[in-house]
């Protein structure tokens, strides 16, 4: 009776891995405002809604080159790209003014086909963070702190965002390392400086103020990978903003790329992994089934073997296998490298 339940669980399993899987949460772009104080027309409410969906979607996957050769694509083909989407209630505003919002669902294997057709990778980094800590120097005199505008204001004007930028506290034993390397801060130990960060991207970040520029050396480490960057930024004329604002969303928007670049995923080029599955209790695989749902990067699962102890699978998937791995943790599975062969548990 055992081995006709499991046998039933692997049938109704069977007849739905060979599809793509669903609830692709990188590709949902929540809570689009939209003012109705600009149109009374509803379709057009929605135009408006998908096309700033679209561009908030593509900033967060692409790389900038690739974001500004297709944030002006037409909104027939934005159309043709969504799966869905929600609008809630209206929100008033200060001015008494009604807002909507919309939630909308992008269609993972027609974004696929949109970016394959067009030779493009995109990144996943949906909400991962990086410590930064900003280092002002004016005239040969370094700010750690106190007086450290970018120190003090990072978070300030950035919006909420697919990459979080973290600040360490106040330390002073930092004080002591920035003061060791203060003849050549270029060569300063990030992994010493952010020892308490040790499996996170970091970014050590010198910002020589001058008058109408500001000259930056990026040390970062993304992705395990350590970058260095010297690049300059020159004060916007034409703009009102304050310059040290401008000089933190130029930083924000190179370190952006630098984690994309780190993250990028090629549509032409799955990969597939073998793995076995134990099988502890009847309904392990259905539980796997709906956990790999919810990772992106997962294209499809397909059973190849299975009996009463264990299930072999072979997993198409998207970018990395240490990104596969950790994604998979989120998930409360753990996958393993065991005697040659991959095994996965459900935790």
């Amino acid at each position: 009776m055992k081995n006709l339940i499991l046998i039933f669980y692997i049938i109704i399993i069977l007849t739905k891995t060979g599809n793509v899987l669903s609830n692709n949460a990188i590709f949902n772009v929540n809570n689009i405002e939209i003012n109705k104080a600009f149109s009374i027309n509803r379709e057009e409410l929605i135009k408006q809604a998908f096309r700033k969906s679209f561009n908030q979607l593509i900033n967060r996957l692409l790389l900038k080159e690739d974001y500004e050769n297709i944030s002006r694509i037409d909104l027939k083909t934005i159309t043709s790209l969504i799966s869905y989407y929600q609008i809630s209630s209206p929100v008033e505003i200060e001015n008494k003014k009604e807002n909507i919002k919309v939630n909308i669902s992008y269609d993972k294997d027609k974004i696929h086909d949109f970016f394959y057709n067009r030779n493009i990778l995109y990144a996943d980094i949906i909400n991962s963070e990086i410590i930064i800590f900003p280092l002002l120097k004016i005239k040969n005199q370094y700010y750690i702190y106190n007086n450290n505008y970018f120190y003090e204001n990072w978070n300030k004007n950035l919006a909420d965002d697919y990459l979080q930028f973290s600040l360490p506290g106040e330390s002073i034993e930092n004080i002591q390392k920035i003061n060791i390397y203060k003849e050549n801060i270029y060569k300063i130990d990030l992994n010493n400086f952010f020892k308490e960060f040790e499996f996170t991207n970091v970014a050590f970040v010198t910002i020589d103020l001058k008058k109408n520029s500001a000259e930056i050396f990026l040390n970062s480490r993304i992705e395990g990978k350590n970058i260095k960057k010297k690049f300059n930024i020159k004060k916007d004329k034409n703009k009102d903003d304050d310059f040290n604002n401008q000089i933190i969303l130029e930083i924000s928007d190179t370190i952006k790329d630098l984690v994309k670049k780190e993250n990028l995923i090629d549509v032409k080029t799955p990969s597939f992994i073998n793995v076995e599955l134990k099988m502890k209790k009847n309904d392990n695989l259905v539980i796997f089934n709906d956990k790999l749902k919810r990772i992106d990067l997962v294209d499809s699962f397909f059973v190849q073997q299975f009996n009463k102890d264990y299930v072999l699978i072979k997993i198409k998937y998207l970018g990395k296998i240490s990104k596969i791995i950790k994604k998979l943790k989120e998930q409360n599975i753990e996958l393993k490298m065991i005697s040659g062969e991959w095994q996965l548990r459900i935790i």
